[in-house]
């Protein structure tokens, strides 16, 4: 778990697919997904979002996230 802020950039996530990796987002304070992120690479790199006070991220982006949002 990160206790900070914590953003996740396209870079960031496109890198994890082009590794064949994927993340499960844990953070107590505030996590953030950019802007420019798609719901498809979001949907194809992120596996579980658990963040104990904010989550930033377009509603695109949380909305197909929703499942994986705890």
């Amino acid at each position: 778990m990160c206790i900070r802020d914590r953003h996740y950039s396209r870079t960031d996530l496109e890198a994890l697919q082009a590794a064949g990796e994927t993340l499960h987002i844990q953070v107590l304070g505030m996590a953030s997904i950019a802007d420019d992120v798609t719901p498809e690479l979001a949907l194809a790199t992120i596996e579980s979002v658990v963040v104990l006070g904010a989550l930033h991220a377009s509603k695109a982006v949380k909305a197909a996230l929703a499942e994986r949002i705890h």
